[in-house]
């Protein structure tokens, strides 16, 4: 793991597998996640490209300090920091949830750095339920981090998931407990930030990269009627609904997700 000092003293920490000859995808995580979350797609996408992980400012490995009137545009400016960084002047991006709605103000900010976008399980807009689902995630992480754990998991993943592996996510529930007090600070920030994010539909369709749209059938936390928004809106996208999937998507369904993920990325490779 490396680390960027960022021009106002905070940091980021990535991995950059420098392996392949296409262009490099770029991962980005969501909101509780960190780089390692995506062990279940690396190795695939590795394989004939350049991989680059990071945590945003807020998360696990990187700082913790965020500006008090944070918003997801402050991710997108450190991701173009790192890119630059790194030499890289064009890219495969792929995004979850919260990382597929800072991959969208990215394509939207810099096109000429986006050959493809790929967004999973995100929104453009939050609705009334998804506006008090974050908020309780923010007032739980501030009494107990325990609570919170069990409020995320269970609007996290599918019914069928919890049933199979329920016993391994309860042993990490102990692990989450006894993370120090900033990083449930810095969650809280990420909270506010995305709380404020929205992008309009005319906003969306200025975004020229080709896009993959993909949805999870049983995601309760952001259902598919918003990726189904996100497609209609975009001129150059495709949708994807993943069948018995529940939000977190990526690790639920690996196998299933990255032949997807794979293919759309070489069908845009230049």
């Amino acid at each position: 793991m490396e680390k960027l000092e960022l021009h106002d003293g905070g940091y980021l920490q990535y991995e950059w597998d420098t392996g392949g000859g296409g262009l490099p995808v770029v991962f980005l995580n969501g909101i509780l996640m960190n780089l390692r979350s995506w062990n279940g797609q690396r190795p695939v996408l590795s394989e004939a490209r350049p991989c680059l992980l990071h945590d945003f400012r807020g998360q696990l490995y990187s700082s913790k300090e965020l500006p008090e009137a944070h918003r997801l545009e402050g991710h997108v400016s450190d991701t173009k920091a790192l890119l630059d960084h790194l030499g890289i002047r064009r890219c495969h991006l792929v995004g979850t949830s919260y990382g597929g709605e800072v991959a969208l103000l990215f394509a939207k900010a810099y096109p000429e750095q986006v050959q493809s976008l790929s967004v999973i399980a995100s929104v453009s807009y939050s609705d009334g339920l998804l506006q008090r689902q974050v908020r309780l995630w923010d007032k739980l992480s501030r009494v107990d981090a325990g609570l919170l754990y069990d409020a995320v998991v269970s609007t996290s993943y599918s019914a069928a998931f919890l049933e199979r592996h329920g016993n391994f996510l309860d042993m990490r529930r102990q692990d989450f407990e006894q993370l120090p007090a900033a990083f449930f600070t810095g969650f809280q920030k990420l909270c506010a930030a995305f709380l404020a994010f929205q992008l309009s539909d005319e906003a969306l369709a200025q975004i020229s990269a080709p896009a993959l749209i993909i949805a999870a059938e049983h995601d309760i936390l952001k259902p598919p009627h918003y990726s189904e928004r996100m497609a209609e809106a975009m001129p150059h996208s495709e949708y994807v609904c993943l069948k018995g999937a529940g939000h977190a998507v990526v690790i639920e369904q690996p196998k299933t997700i990255n032949p997807i993920l794979r293919g759309f990325i070489e069908k845009n490779e230049p």
